[in-house]
């Protein structure tokens, strides 16, 4: 069709459509998210191997190979232990992918060998009282204490709140956000002295503890559970029940269940 001026004119109909965007662009981009925001542990096994693979194969749709090969191997531990040879003979695997995961299990290993020796994961109850007994003389020394660890709950730090004797004074509060912000933490794990304070019923506790953790998520950090050590022991508030509230609005509530139901071994 040709305009008065003699030019071609062209129709808002004739003109193309923008191309749609391949589903799996999104995926990628939501799966990234979420570890960032909730850690590895958040993750089902084939979606950790798919965001490793990512950096291999930038521009294809790789969950149904990442299924396979989980599917193939029982693990992700078992996928990265694999070699070339035993990576390619899984339908979808190319020699580049093959390759990478190869290349990333030995690093895996290598950096495993190196820092086992001095690492703690506190990802469930167990692990917090393998950590906390050795040491149950030294937490006399304040009546409150924090741990920090990051996304995939390695340990960063065991520190003494000495702001306020009252675990939930703002100063306090203010101190655990502070902390936890400073050093990059995750999650958090409260640890307080019981025998020196006084006592709160339980629901108190639980009160104080839900307006704790919601400060503390305001600043993207998760509180997993609090831990009361007296002359009687240690207690989980989390594994107790008191933290109900705040595992339904954690976002992660999976965490929240795995961590509590691990036998602590009182």
């Amino acid at each position: 069709m040709m305009c008065s001026d003699g030019k071609k004119s062209t129709s808002s109909s004739s003109r193309e459509a923008p191309a749609e965007k391949p589903l799996w662009l999104g995926h990628r981009k939501r799966l990234r998210q979420r570890m960032e925001r909730e850690g590895w542990d958040s993750l089902k096994p084939h979606e950790m191997v798919e965001l490793i693979l990512y950096h291999a194969v930038p521009r294809q749709d790789i969950e149904e190979v990442s299924r396979a090969l989980v599917a193939r191997f029982g693990s992700v531990g078992g996928v990265f232990s694999a070699s070339e040879e035993e990576l390619r003979s899984v339908k979808g695997v190319t020699a580049a992918m093959a390759e990478w995961m190869a290349i990333t299990g030995r690093l895996m290993r290598a950096y495993h060998g190196l820092h086992a020796s001095r690492e703690l994961r506190l990802t469930c109850y167990q692990e917090v009282l393998r950590f906390l007994r050795p040491i149950a003389e030294r937490l006399s020394a304040s009546p409150l204490w924090m741990i920090t660890t990051d996304f995939d709950f390695n340990l960063m730090a065991l520190k003494p709140a000495a702001r306020s004797a009252c675990w939930w004074d703002a100063a306090n509060v203010r101190w655990m956000v502070t902390e936890a912000v400073t050093a990059g933490a995750k999650y958090v794990f409260l640890v307080r002295l019981t025998d020196a304070l006084p006592m709160e019923t339980d629901e108190e506790r639980a009160a104080r503890l839900e307006s704790i953790a919601n400060t503390l998520r305001a600043a993207e950090v998760e509180l997993v559970d609090c831990v009361l050590a007296g002359s009687a022991g240690f207690r989980s508030m989390n594994k107790e029940g008191w933290m109900q509230n705040i595992r339904a609005e954690s976002g992660n509530l999976a965490l929240h269940e795995r961590y509590a139901e691990e036998d602590g071994g009182e």
